[in-house]
C-alpha cells in the first residue's frame, strides 16, 4: 500500500523513526543500530501487527508487514528466527534518553543507562557495571568511544542528535574489546535524503540551569545529507558537591557537530568532525571557600571519523573506518588554595583504523575484522602544601607535607604506544530455536607494559514458547585508563603510596585488567502485555582498575587492585505500550569483594585502610541493592505525556580507618552515614514529568516539558569520606521547564 506510515519502536513502545512505503507497498530504513526492537505499518483504518525484531552485524533483514482492519491496538509478537544468541540487554529511543529525569542535559544518556539491569548510579553520572568501576565502551555509530565522557573526563553525548542506545549485555560481540566492562551502543540521529528538518530545544531549570540545543538535517544532493547540532549548557549546580551548602559549582559545557552521508547504491559512506569543551569550578568544602580557594578545570575534545559501509549482496557486508580523537585538559589552581596547591596538564590523542566484514550462508552468520591504533599521551602535574596545619588536620601523609612551595612535587611525561586487536565469530542456528554464538578474540597493548590476551566468547539461546533460555562466557582484556596513568604508574606516585613496602607488593605500575564473566538467564512473555527478563551473572576479575579521586578534586587516577570477585542477580520487567500506559521496573543485586594489594594511583591521605597483599575488602562502588522505575502514560494524538518515576540505593561502603571514622563524625553531613554499618545511608528519589504538544502546525510542532525532580526532597550522600571516591552530597528538590520546536 502507497504511504503506509511505517514506524520502528524501541520495546516499550517509544518511537525511534518512521518512514512512509512507496508506490509498490516497499519501505526502507538506514542506520537502525543493532538491538531488539517493535516494528509496525498503519494507514488510515489499517494497521499491521507488530512484529518483534533483533538486528545484528549490519546485514540486511527483509520483513512483510500485512495491513489489515483493527479498531484496537496491535499486539507485539515473535520473529520466528530472530533469537539474538547469548546477547541480553535493553534497547531505548532517542526519546527515552531525553525524557530522563536528570538536572543537566549532558547527564541523560548515563540516567537512562543507569535504570537498565546491572548498572548502578554513582555521583557525577558515573555510572558502574556488575562491579566494574570501570571500562564503560561507548560506541557511536560503529566507532568504539574508549576515552572517558563523564563529567570531569569529557564532554558526553548531547540528547537532541541521540537516536536510538544500545546497552548490550550477556555475550559480548568479540568486535568490542578494550573498555567492555560494559557496552553501550549510540545511534546518532541521521539525516533525511527527501526534505529539511530541524529541531531547535531550550530549558531552564534550578541553580541558574539554562539548556540550548539544534539539529538541521537534510538534503545535499543526490544520495547525500548532512546533520549539523549544536548545543551548550550552564548551571550553577555543575558537579554533584563536595560541601551540602553547594560551593564553587558554577559551570558550562558545549560544543557541535556536522556529519555528511553519501549513500550512492549499496555503499554508505559517512564523514563526521566535531569539537566540545567544558569549563567548570572544583567544587570544594566549607574551609577552603573561607580561604578563598579558586580552582578550575578546562577541556577540549576534538573527534573526527571516516567510516564506508558497503552491502556486497544480500549476504555480505563490510566496513572500513579511520577514527581520531584529541583532548586536552587543565586544572587550574588558585593562590589561595588550601591545603595544598595543584595544576594539571593532559594531552591525550589516539587515530585508529577499522576494517570488518559480515558474511551469512544459511545457518551460519560471519564476522571477522581487525583494529589498531596509536595513542599519545603526555601529562604534567605539580602540588605543594599550602598550610602544614590545615595539611595535617585533612590527614595528609607525612611524605606529602614534605613538599612545599620551595620543594613541590613536580612530574611531567609523554609517550607514544601502539594497540590493535583482531576477531572472529560465528552465530550459527542448529535449530530454528537454538542459536550459538562462538567468537575469539586477540589483543595486544603496549600501555605502558606490553601485554596481550586471547579472549574466547561463547554465547547460547534457546526459545521454547514464550521463553527464551540463554548463557554466555566471556573473557575481556582491558588496559588501564589512560587519562593520568603515566603519573599513576611512575615511581614518583610509588614513593606517596601508603600501600607500597619494601618487597614491592604494593603501588607498582598498572597492569591490564582482565575478567571471566559468567551470565545465565531467561526472557520470558507474560501473555503478550508484560516481558520479564531474570540473570543471574559472577565476574573474576585480576588487576581490577579501581581509580582515586585526587584528594577531594575532579581529578582521579588510575589505580589497579590485585584481583576482585562481583555475583549478582538482575530482573527487569516491562510493560510495553496498551492504551497509552508503558512502565518498567529494574533490580539489581550485587556483592563486589576486593583483594590487596593496590597498585597505581596517587593517595595523599595518612588514614586510609591498611590493604595489603591478599587484604580483603569491599570497594566504594559496592551498591548492594539497586531499584529502578517509572511509568508512563501517553496520548500521541492529543500530545500529551505523564511520566513517574523513581530509584532506589542502598548506600557505598566508607572505607576508612577506625582513626578516620571518628573524624567523619565531625563533618557536615555525617547524619546521612549509618556509622555501625560503615555505610552510606540509603535513599529514595522520586521524580514526576509531563509534557504537551502547544501547537501544531504543517511546518512545525512546538511542545513543552515540565519538571520535578526529587518531589520528596530526599537529603542524601553518595559516598562520604571515600579516599577512592571522596564526598558528594545528592541533589535537593528542583524543577525544570523545557520547550521544542520541531521544523518540518
Amino acid at each position: 500500500m502507497r504511504n503506509a506510515q511505517v514506524a520502528l519502536l524501541d520495546p516499550l513502545g517509544q518511537k525511534i523513526a518512521t518512514v512512509a512505503s512507496d508506490d509498490e507497498g516497499r519501505f526502507r530504513m538506514r542506520s537502525v543500530a543493532p538491538g531488539v526492537y517493535q516494528l509496525g505499518a498503519a494507514a488510515p483504518a489499517l494497521r499491521s501487527p507488530s512484529h518483534r525484531l533483533s538486528v545484528r552485524d549490519g546485514l540486511p533483514i527483509e520483513i512483510e508487514l500485512r495491513l489489515s482492519p483493527q479498531l484496537s491496538e496491535s499486539v507485539g509478537v515473535a520473529t520466528e528466527g530472530n533469537n539474538s544468541g547469548g546477547s541480553s540487554g535493553t534497547t531505548l529511543a532517542g526519546e527515552a534518553v531525553r525524557r530522563a529525569a536528570t538536572p543537566l542535559r549532558g547527564g541523560a544518556l548515563r540516567a537512562a543507562v543507569a535504570a537498565t539491569p546491572g548498572w548502578t548510579s554513582e555521583d557525577n553520572g558515573l555510572i558502574h557495571y556488575r562491579g566494574v568501576d570501570d571500562g564503560l565502551l561507548f560506541v557511536l555509530d560503529g566507532i568504539p568511544v574508549y576515552e572517558r565522557l563523564d563529567a570531569q573526563f569529557g564532554v558526553g553525548f548531547d540528547p537532541v542528535n541521540v537516536r536510538s542506545v544500545r546497552v548490550l549485555s550477556g555475550y559480548v560481540p568479540p568486535q568490542f574489546g578494550l573498555r567492555s566492562g560494559g557496552v553501550i551502543e549510540v545511534r546518532s540521529e541521521a539525516g533525511s535524503i527527501d526534505s529539511w528538518s530541524g529541531i531547535l530545544e531550550t530549558g531552564v531549570g534550578g541553580h541558574r540551569g539554562q539548556a540550548l540545543s539544534g539539529l538541521l538535517q537534510g538534503p545535499t544532493g543526490r544520495n547525500a545529507s548532512l546533520t549539523l547540532s549544536l548545543g551548550g549548557e550552564r548551571s550553577r549546580r555543575f558537579l554533584d558537591p563536595v560541601s551540602l551548602d553547594n560551593l564553587h559549582n558554577q559551570g558550562s559545557t558545549g560544543g557541535g557537530q556536522a556529519e555528511f552521508i553519501w549513500a550512492p547504491g549499496p555503499s554508505v559512506v559517512s564523514l563526521r568532525a566535531g569539537h566540545a569543551r567544558s569549563s567548570f569550578d572544583v567544587p570544594h568544602d566549607e574551609e577552603q571557600e573561607a580561604a578563598g580557594q579558586d580552582q578550575r578545570q578546562k577541556l577540549d575534545q576534538t573527534f573526527g571519523t571516516l567510516n564506508w559501509q558497503r552491502s556486497w549482496s544480500s549476504a555480505v557486508v563490510s566496513q572500513l573506518a579511520l577514527f581520531g580523537r584529541f583532548t586536552n585538559g587543565r586544572l587550574l589552581g588558585s593562590a589561595s588554595d588550601t591545603p595544598l596547591f595543584s595544576q594539571a596538564d593532559r594531552e591525550q590523542d589516539r587515530l585508529g583504523l577499522l576494517a570488518a566484514l559480515a558474511y551469512e550462508r544459511g545457518r551460519h552468520r560471519l564476522k571477522g575484522g581487525f583494529e589498531a591504533s596509536r595513542l599519545r599521551l603526555h601529562e604534567s602535574f605539580g602540588f605543594f602544601v599550602t598550610d602544614p596545619d590545615a595539611g595535617e588536620g585533612a590527614g595528609l601523609s607525612e611524605n606529602v607535607l614534605e613538599h612545599h612551595a620551595n620543594d613541590p612535587f613536580d612530574f611531567e611525561g609523554s609517550v607514544r604506544r601502539p594497540i590493535y586487536s583482531f576477531y572472529v565469530q560465528d552465530s550459527w542456528r542448529p535449530a530454528d530455536r537454538l542459536t550459538v554464538d562462538l567468537g575469539l578474540r586477540y589483543d595486544r597493548s603496549h600501555l605502558l607494559l606490553r601485554e596481550s590476551q586471547w579472549s574466547p566468547r561463547l554465547g547460547v539461546s534457546y526459545r521454547f514458547g514464550q521463553a527464551t533460555f540463554r548463557a554466555s562466557l566471556n573473557r575481556f582484556f582491558q588496559p588501564p585508563q589512560t587519562e593520568f596513568l603515566l603519573l599513576s604508574s611512575s615511581p614518583d606516585a610509588q614513593e606517596l603510596s601508603p600501600f607500597a613496602d619494601e618487597l614491592g607488593a604494593g603501588g607498582a605500575e598498572i597492569r591490564a585488567e582482565r575478567q571471566t564473566a559468567i551470565e545465565a538467564g531467561c526472557e520470558l512473555w507474560l501473555g503478550a502485555a508484560l516481558r520479564a527478563d531474570i540473570t543471574v551473572w559472577q565476574r573474576r576479575i585480576q588487576n581490577q582498575g579501581d581509580p582515586n579521586v585526587f584528594l577531594g578534586t575532579t581529578i582521579i587516577f588510575p589505580n589497579s587492585v590485585d584481583r576482585g570477585r562481583a555475583k549478582g542477580l538482575d530482573v527487569r520487567v516491562e510493560l510495553p505500550r496498551r492504551a497509552g500506559l508503558s512502565g518498567f521496573l529494574t533490580y539489581t543485586l550485587s556483592k563486589i569483594d576486593q583483594f590487596g594489594p593496590i597498585n597505581g594511583g596517587l593517595f595523599l591521605e595518612e588514614e586510609i585502610i591498611e590493604i595489603g597483599p591478599g587484604t580483603k575488602f569491599t570497594p566504594d562502588h559496592d551498591q548492594r541493592h539497586a531499584l529502578s522505575g517509572q511509568l508512563s502514560y501517553e496520548n500521541e494524538r492529543r500530545g500529551l505525556w505523564v511520566a513517574v518515576g523513581g530509584r532506589y540505593r542502598s548506600g557505598t561502603p566508607l572505607e576508612v580507618s577506625e582513626e578516620g571514622l571518628v573524624k567523619l563524625v565531625e563533618r557536615p553531613g555525617a547524619d546521612l552515614v549509618d556509622l555501625e554499618q560503615q555505610r552510606v545511608k540509603p535513599y529514595a528519589v522520586f521524580d514526576v514529568q509531563a509534557g504537551q504538544r502547544l501547537i501544531r502546525r504543517k511546518r512545525f510542532e512546538l511542545s513543552a516539558r515540565a519538571s520535578v525532580l526529587n518531589l520528596s526532597d530526599a537529603r542524601y550522600a553518595f559516598n562520604f569520606g571515600n579516599p577512592f571516591s571522596g564526598t558528594h552530597f545528592g541533589a535537593p528538590r528542583g524543577a525544570r521547564l523545557d520547550l521544542r520546536l520541531a521544523l518540518r
